[in-house]
């Protein structure tokens, strides 16, 4: 068996609830790999070989890490989420600073009604060449590397990655054009056109996911970060978010993909609802928000969760607070199965080298 036969069959064994060697441990934090292996952020971004020779490195540096997330990025692949501009380092930022994203107001109340007259693909493209610039035009760069990129982690690394594709509700979408605070209030004073606009954004968005899922990734991320239940109430999240991330789901387990629930923020309120997905397919992946606890109470045995060590404790706690929060979080959901240990969301930029190290160990030295 090789090493990424390995790793990728103790990961869906932790997805599958059955019984697994070590506890695995999935990486996230491009930015951090780059500062770690001493890469300007300027140069991991857009040299890609250098990108992914420098994670290469790393993971062999850090051969308790089971599986990974975004082992290169391209911060433009923000817009094709949030539809805001990007600040990129080394054009906009200094070479070693973290990209950010620059959401303004670009999409006005009127541009709903146009979403369902126009279609949203042809509203989409007028949208980035005339109100952002083309930002996009060169982007196909990036998607066109990660077959590269796949494969030598493949063959060199033995990991699998974890986000081979992602996805979201076009909330997602219309809050970073829209900027939220008009989103919600559009939602709560007009729901039938903003619905209808939704609609029409989905069946676009859908089907370009739904092309991901066709080169057949390992995982892929069905995102929820605007769309948090912690920032609406249940009537409108089973209106505006649920159905939406349902048809996701079960796409990608028809696909033979993993889906990777990537639900920043809070989502107890909601932990009931994730019942209604199928059980032993999933990754719950939360960063450090949702009550894990809680959520292995409510859902017992029906789903795997990834996370979720604090950013704030990997960036100015100790190594054995790392560890003992690992260990922990361990023995109370997952001691036997059924938990991927990983950051909280990304590994920050500023976390302690041997704060991360603490985590990948804490998961070495358990004994299952």
């Amino acid at each position: 068996m090789t090493l990424y036969e390995k790793n990728a069959q103790r990961t869906l064994k932790a997805v599958h609830m059955e019984p697994v060697d070590k506890i695995p441990f999935s990486f996230s934090g491009c930015a951090y790999v780059s500062r770690r292996q001493g890469v300007k952020i300027a140069d991991f971004i857009s040299d890609f070989p250098l990108a992914l020779q420098t994670t290469i490195d790393f993971l062999k540096e850090h051969p308790g890490v089971d599986s990974i997330h975004s082992p290169i990025f391209d911060p433009r692949a923000l817009i094709t989420l949030w539809y805001s501009r990007v600040k990129i380092p080394g054009v906009d930022l200094p070479d070693d600073e973290l990209w950010q994203v620059d959401e303004q107001e670009l999409m006005k109340y009127e541009d709903y009604q146009k979403i369902i007259d126009m279609g949203f693909e042809a509203w989409q493209q007028d949208y980035f060449v005339n109100r952002m610039g083309d930002p996009l035009a060169d982007i196909g760069k990036y998607f066109a590397y990660m077959p590269t990129v796949i494969q030598r982690l493949t063959d060199e690394a033995g990991v699998p990655v974890l986000n081979g594709g992602f996805g979201g509700s076009p909330i997602e979408t219309f809050c970073g054009s829209r900027q939220l605070m008009n989103f919600f209030m559009d939602m709560a004073m007009e729901p039938e056109l903003v619905k209808e606009a939704m609609d029409a954004c989905f069946a676009y968005q859908f089907q370009a996911f739904k092309n991901q899922l066709a080169a057949k990734p390992f995982a892929a991320w069905v995102g929820g970060w605007r769309a948090a239940p912690e920032l609406m109430g249940h009537d409108y999240f089973m209106e505006f978010v649920w159905p939406y991330l349902v048809q996701m789901v079960d796409a990608t387990i028809e696909a033979g993909v993993v889906p990777v629930l990537h639900f920043d923020s809070c989502w107890e309120s909601e932990l009931e609802t994730l019942k209604q997905l199928p059980a032993k397919k999933c990754i719950l992946m939360t960063d450090g928000t949702t009550d894990l606890r809680k959520a292995r109470e409510i859902l017992d045995d029906r789903m795997c969760f990834l996370g979720d060590v604090p950013a704030t404790m990997q960036a100015f706690g100790t190594p054995d607070e790392c560890y003992n929060y690992v260990t922990s979080l361990i023995r109370d959901v997952g001691s036997k199965t059924g938990l991927i240990v990983s950051s909280g969301c990304d590994v920050p930029l500023n976390a302690k080298d041997e704060n991360v190290d603490a985590m990948i160990q804490a998961t070495l030295d358990y004994s299952v």
